[in-house]
């Protein structure tokens, strides 16, 4: 081994780059960066200027593709010229048990509605009024001008307007019709969409807003000052400005979901944050071993600047698995690997300038209980709890790995029941007005309850047979109240009806049954009466079925990509394929326990009151597929902290025993900081109204827990102590600082 060899502060390539020890002299880039210090600090403010520029005007669209049977019938409707206007409807109604209506209130309700909107050019007509079966319900239906195919988001914008039009005719029908107890309501799509969309905004706003400070708190009491915890949270805000400057760049040449912008801000402030927690941690080790200011950076650069580039190419790596999948998951895999990809790339470029710039001032004004964080900051990562499990781990790595993975499975059992689906109606917020008139709308007219759409194409000489199995198909299954309710084309070749399904919900389970059973009655029904047809059952509903089906069969090649390209990356990174492979196998089985807790809380209903959501009895289907490359990615980030760390002691010449037990304690600090930091921003997504986001942010927040405690402090020290020197990979270079000081051992990976 060659000898380490101390280095004379006047040995120097460049006069303005001190020197540091062989094997530890900074990255490339860095160095580059640290030479050219304002032309990096400017490219970053135009970096930051330019994304906020380009997010204030980026659009956001549905990105969600039809699949299956449902889309062959939305495509036989369009192929036909079928084109439904938009409509809201107003609903008159009485509480349960009261007597009905008045004679004559239909004609009191439409003249009210009728006056209440004239003038108001986004409402082209007022429909006829129709009465529920009990006497207690009207509906009056309102045909927007709006065009159905271009003109919906006009309509969810312009909609509120409506709204309160309708609002004021209920003080003047409780007069006219002498029923003090008559409530209006309006709903529709434009409506639900406008409401619950307005409050997923402010709900984001406030998760946003209050992350912030919670963030800063977290890196208070890691750090000890107020600069070193400002530095990591100006990286994590500077990697989510610039990567949705980008995505909203993305979002003129391909539709960018609404999802993609809230995962982006998830992912983006919690990477960002502990990329430049592990440089910033490292720098100030370095720093306090002797090394000079530039040299410590450098150093920093090397060690955990290297793990965050593997770490960052593995999260990319999985994000991107979810292109496989396609669909929706197009845009969150596009946004989500932007902002990790400016993560790394500021941290390898922006952070190592701001801390040579800052120097020892990194640490100013610090907190008044820390001011000999200085002096005991080694000491209390040695005694920290992690470390005391991590060095106990060590001690017994069989017992520790049979307990902790043995609590990680049980922890998966509940998968064994998962059920999926894509959140309807019956998620909707039951506190919202639009929802509650929709309840109302739904419990006195059930076919405008959960329905789905029959559509026939066949020949024009057939036309007749096929509406009449259409119309029989109506009439059995209670549809068509008011009129014929068999739709035709102008050539007679397509035909659709709706009927309603014998369902209560329009998504999960039972849902997809009703859906099922109709398919399996109607297909075989239709043909033997129209020979040459083809059927297809649509809707809503059937496309919300035929979604959530394909989004979970999408996920073992999801699965397979991202498990073999990041056996891949870790292999070549750490020179070892043992290590790689534990590495799968150990993220694998973390991402299942935490999917298993998801399942286990949201398709019950025993955590309802305390997380405020209506459970359906299932887990929203893109959840698997998203969660799965979430986690698997971001679990390397203390992975590839903890391991390089240990690798640094073999490095060393230590035992295995002694390399796991100091690696892990020397890491324990700042891996238990960096996942506070990430439990407090999930936990915080946890709080939202939207289902999705909802269960997302309880099972981030549940899986960083898990992987910074079972995982990096009993089950992963208790596996590489059972390596032995096979945890090592392919021995690195000893480096020891000329300066003095405890050393700095190794390189963070085997670069």
């Amino acid at each position: 081994m060659r000898t380490p060899t101390a280095v004379r502060p006047d040995e120097r390539d460049d006069p303005a780059e001190p020197r540091v020890p062989d094997g530890s002299r900074g990255s490339a880039v860095a160095r580059w960066s640290l030479r050219h210090r304002a032309l990096v600090v400017v490219a970053w403010l135009l970096l930051l200027l330019a994304g906020a520029a380009a997010f204030a005007g980026g659009t956001t669209t549905s990105d969600e593709e039809g699949v299956g049977q449902s889309q062959r019938a939305a495509d036989a409707l369009e192929a036909a010229g079928f084109s439904e206007p938009l409509t809201e409807t107003v609903v008159v109604s009485l509480p349960a048990g009261a007597a009905a209506l008045p004679a004559g209130a239909e004609s009191a309700a439409a003249a009210a509605v009728a006056s209440a909107h004239r003038g108001d050019d986004l409402v082209r007509e007022v429909g006829e009024v129709a009465r529920s079966a009990d006497g207690r319900v009207l509906a009056v239906p309102l045909v927007l001008s709006v065009d159905p195919e271009t003109g919906y988001a006009e309509a969810v914008e312009r909609v509120p307007a409506a709204v309160r039009r309708t609002a004021a005719v209920q003080d003047e029908l409780r007069a006219a019709l002498g029923r003090p107890d008559v409530v209006v309501g309006q709903v529709g799509s434009a409506s639900i969409s406008e409401e619950v969309g307005g409050r997923l905004e402010r709900d984001l706003h406030r998760a946003e807003l209050v992350s912030l400070p919670i963030t800063l708190l977290v890196l208070l009491l890691a750090f000890g000052s107020v600069v070193s915890a400002v530095v990591p949270l100006l990286l994590g805000v500077v990697a989510v400005v610039v990567a949705l400057g980008a995505s909203a760049l993305v979002s003129h040449v391909h539709p960018v979901a609404e999802e993609a912008t809230s995962l982006t801000v998830l992912i983006g402030l919690a990477v960002g944050v502990d990329y430049a927690l592990f440089v910033l941690h490292r720098a100030r080790l370095a720093r306090r071993s002797g090394l000079p200011v530039r040299a410590a950076v450098l150093l920093a650069t090397r060690t955990a600047g290297h793990a965050v580039v593997v770490s960052g190419a593995t999260v990319v790596v999985s994000m991107l698995g979810m292109l496989v999948a396609g669909g929706l998951y197009t845009s969150l895999a596009l946004g989500a690997a932007f902002v990790v990809a400016v993560a790394v790339l500021a941290s390898a470029t922006l952070l190592p300038v701001l801390l040579d710039v800052l120097g020892d001032r990194v640490d100013a004004l610090r907190l008044p209980w820390r001011r000999d964080a200085r002096r005991g900051a080694r000491r209390a990562e040695r005694v920290s709890p992690v470390g005391r499990a991590a060095a106990a781990a060590s001690g017994r790595p069989v017992l520790s790995l049979v307990l902790g993975a043995g609590l990680l499975v049980a922890l998966t059992l509940p998968l064994a029941g998962l059920r999926t689906g894509l959140p309807g109606d019956d998620a909707l917020p039951r506190e919202l007005p639009t929802v509650q008139t929709l309840h109302r709308l739904t419990g006195a007219f059930p076919s405008q309850g959960p329905t789905a759409q029959v559509v026939v194409t066949a020949p024009a000489a057939s036309a007749g047979a096929a509406r009449t199995a259409l119309a029989d198909l109506a009439g059995e299954r209670g549809a068509g109240e008011g009129g014929a309710p068999v739709t035709s084309s102008s050539d007679g070749r397509t035909h659709v009806v709706t009927v309603p399904l014998d369902s209560g919900v329009d998504s999960g389970p039972e849902a997809d049954r009703a859906v099922a059973a109709l398919r399996e009655r109607v297909g075989p029904a239709v043909a033997e009466r129209v020979p040459d047809a083809e059927v297809s059952v649509g809707g809503g509903v059937a496309t919300g079925s035929d979604l959530a089906r394909w989004m979970v069969d999408r996920l073992p090649w999801v699965v397979g990509f991202v498990l073999a390209l990041t056996f891949a990356v870790v292999a070549v990174a750490f020179r070892s394929p043992l290590l790689a492979l534990v590495t799968v196998l150990l993220n694998t089985l973390s991402c299942a326990a935490a999917l298993g807790v998801v399942a286990g809380v949201f398709q019950g209903t025993w955590a309802q009151d305390l997380l405020g959501f209506t459970s359906t009895g299932t887990v929203v289907a893109y959840l698997p597929v998203l969660m799965f490359v979430v986690l698997f990615g971001l679990s390397m980030d203390y992975h590839v902290l903890v391991v390089s760390s240990v690798r640094e002691e073999f490095a060393a010449g230590s035992a295995p025993a002694r390399a796991v037990r100091v690696g892990v304690a020397r890491s324990a600090g700042v891996v238990t900081s960096a996942a506070a930091v990430m439990v407090a921003v999930f936990a915080l997504f946890g709080t939202l109204s939207d289902p999705g986001l909802k269960q997302l942010g309880v099972g981030l927040a549940v899986a960083v827990l898990l992987d910074a405690t079972v995982v990096r402090a009993l089950v992963l020290p208790a596996a590489l102590r059972a390596m032995g020197r096979r945890a090592g990979g392919r021995p690195v270079r000893q480096v020891v600082p000329a300066q003095g000081g405890e050393a700095v051992r190794g390189e963070a990976v085997g670069a």
